[in-house]
């Protein structure tokens, strides 16, 4: 009885081996939907990059500050109090516009970026296609028509002074889509 019972196991082992196929496996060289890459530029000299000091992001739609960003690991990415001269932040892949609150010299202990700094609200719309990549990829979206919308109305904001589109299409992070100048 035991024989019998090893016998169906290794077979059915055996085609549950050979029925996953290479093509089944999503490489992780395979581009997926790409994030809309932001470069941060001194609005007096506007060829010289510039790190906004103590900046966090965050949706509008939430109080906190980590994106799920496909990074390759588990962790969220933070923007906050980041430093640096460009950013990587998602649009929605289910809507046609996604808002961002951008603060300027976040308190250390203002962890929903609500509370101190300075903040600007930019919206970006878009249009989405779905690009079928394969059966173990399934799609990426890609994003046409970007626009944006600044809203800096308001007592604690006005940080930024000017948005320009370089690409008005996102399929790829090769290079900036948006270039802001404070």
């Amino acid at each position: 009885m035991k024989n019998k019972f090893y016998k169906l196991l290794f077979i059915a082992l055996f085609f549950s081996g050979i029925a996953c196929q290479r093509d089944d496996i999503c490489p992780e060289t395979t581009d997926t939907t790409p994030l809309l890459i932001i470069r941060f530029y001194e609005n007096e000299e506007p060829n010289d990059l510039q790190s906004p000091q103590n900046l966090s992001i965050r949706s509008i739609d939430s109080d906190s500050t980590n994106f799920v960003i496909n990074t390759g690991g588990e962790t969220p990415v933070s923007y906050f109090r980041f430093s640096g001269d460009s950013i990587a932040i998602p649009l929605k892949t289910n809507a046609n516009q996604t808002s961002y609150v951008f603060t300027l010299n976040t308190a250390a202990n203002d962890t929903t970026a609500r509370n101190s700094g300075i903040r600007d609200t930019i919206s970006f719309t878009y249009s989405r296609n779905d690009e079928y990549i394969n059966r173990a990829c399934a799609y990426k979206i890609n994003y046409v028509g970007l626009k944006t919308s600044l809203q800096n109305s308001g007592e604690n904001s006005g940080w930024i002074q000017d948005i320009e589109i370089e690409q008005t299409d996102i399929e790829d992070e090769n290079q900036a889509h948006v270039s802001i100048f404070f």
